[in-house]
């Protein structure tokens, strides 16, 4: 660990709590540094406002804005994709921003073309801050300034946004801490030019940084700000594959539904654009060795997301039965489960069919987006496996263990129990009529003889 940096003044009271290590970056309108959190015994992201921002000058207007903006909304938003804020402050002649620390940077050293990722991480970061996004605009809050610089690497195939200073809220009225002329010109949507603010601006946002991080160019470059502005409202887009020969074509409808001019021929929506995110996603995974044993992330989400069994989980609470379960696709005829075995993990059958056995002989069988194995996980000592599972169609299939589970959120933990209790009532419901038409079956066999 670094050692603090002694010659850093910070804002009075903060030097009591944060060790400054080092500095990590330096803005229009404050510094970052690297610090550790001497209360929480943690490192982060310490964001310290510059001194000349709150000079009485009308200049400095928007960037005082702004930083009301980030302190409004700390600890408003919680997603996986979303990065921390962990305390804020705002006074007369100081704000400050203290948030998670991710020690990889931005995506921006990855928008060169020297530097690019491959495609398939390229969609699973685009998927995972689109669900964010969603996230926010769900919450009534539209970001406004995404860009590379704005999405943070947490490793690969993930990244996470950060810094909301010129965040719009959608369902509020505070007058005093709306920026409106603010943002990155060069991932800018047509509206925004004529101040009229949707939940598009973000997609076309999200678009135009796709395209980015999978050609190395901009979709509508230009010397300066006024051409740019010509060309994002009247230029056209060269084909993806011009600067990139192997990226597949059906990227650009892709990216044409995304950076659409027209509202209306732009996607209406963050769900649109997830179930289009992971369709290409599957695509691409479809033309790789491994795509027939492991979906992506992705494609995982989208699904789950759908799911009736588990329409309960929030958008974090899925993220983490994502995280904590491994899945793969399953031929027919595959042992999912073995009869006397150990009991350790929960399954959910996502697609396809299974059957189950008992002894040989045929007891049930299960359709897609069942839970099954999941009973043992309420008893101290699990039981041996009571049945076999065989899939009967091909399939994806998903475990997480036991452990895991007991190692996962409160939140997680407690939804998931609450669908095993009212999967087994269910069950149990069913045994019973099943039992009580046998039953009168029966009465009615010895009344006839």
């Amino acid at each position: 660990m670094p050692a603090p940096n002694s010659n850093i003044e910070l804002p009075a009271g903060l030097n009591q709590r944060y060790e400054v290590r080092s500095k990590v970056g330096r803005g229009a309108s404050g510094t970052v540094y690297q610090a550790w959190d001497t209360f929480a015994q943690r490192e982060v992201a310490l964001k310290i406002a510059h001194a000349h921002i709150f000079n009485d000058d009308p200049d400095q207007n928007l960037i005082r804005k702004a930083w009301l903006n980030e302190v409004h909304l700390a600890g408003s938003l919680h997603h996986p994709y979303i990065i921390d804020i962990y305390d804020a402050g705002f006074g007369e002649n100081c704000a400050y921003l203290v948030m998670e620390y991710l020690a990889h940077g931005t995506l921006e050293p990855f928008t060169k073309q020297d530097n690019l990722k491959p495609v398939s991480e390229v969609l699973n970061i685009a998927y995972k801050c689109a669900s964010a996004l969603d996230y926010a605009c769900r919450a009534g809050i539209i970001h406004r300034d995404i860009k590379p610089a704005n999405l943070q690497v947490v490793g690969p195939g993930e990244a996470k946004v950060c810094d909301f200073g010129a965040a719009y809220w959608s369902k509020g009225n505070n007058e005093a801490t709306q920026v409106m002329d603010i943002g990155s010109l060069a991932y800018m949507a047509p509206e925004l030019f004529r101040h009229w603010v949707t939940p598009q601006a973000d997609i076309y946002a999200l678009g135009v940084v796709l395209h980015q991080l999978l050609t190395g160019k901009h979709p509508f470059d230009a010397p300066d700000q006024a051409s740019m502005m010509y060309t994002i409202l009247n230029g056209e887009r060269q084909p993806v594959t011009s600067y990139r020969s192997d990226l597949p074509k059906t990227l650009d409808d892709l990216l044409d539904k995304m950076l659409a001019r027209n509202l209306e021929e732009r996607y209406a929506d963050w769900s649109a654009v997830l179930s289009a995110l992971s369709t290409h996603s599957a695509k691409i995974q479809q033309e790789k060795a491994a795509a027939d044993e492991h979906p992506t992330a992705a494609q995982l989400y989208d699904q789950l997301r759908k799911l009736p069994l588990l329409k309960s989980l929030n958008d974090a609470e899925l993220w983490e039965l994502v995280r904590i379960s491994k899945w793969w696709k399953t031929p027919s005829d595959t042992v999912l489960m073995h009869e006397g075995g150990r009991a350790v993990s929960c399954y959910l059958l996502l697609k396809g069919e299974a059957k189950v056995l008992q002894k040989g002989k045929l007891i049930a069988l299960l359709n897609e987006g069942t839970l099954f194995g999941e009973l043992a996980f309420a008893e101290e000592t699990p039981s041996p496996r009571a049945a076999t599972v065989v899939a009967t169609s091909d399939g994806t299939i998903g475990k997480w263990s036991y452990a895991k589970l007991n190692a996962a959120s409160t939140g997680l933990q407690s939804k998931m129990l609450k669908i095993y209790f009212r999967l087994a009532a269910e069950r149990l419901k069913d045994s019973d009529e099943r039992y009580l038409r046998l039953y009168q079956r029966h009465l009615k066999e010895d009344g006839a003889g």
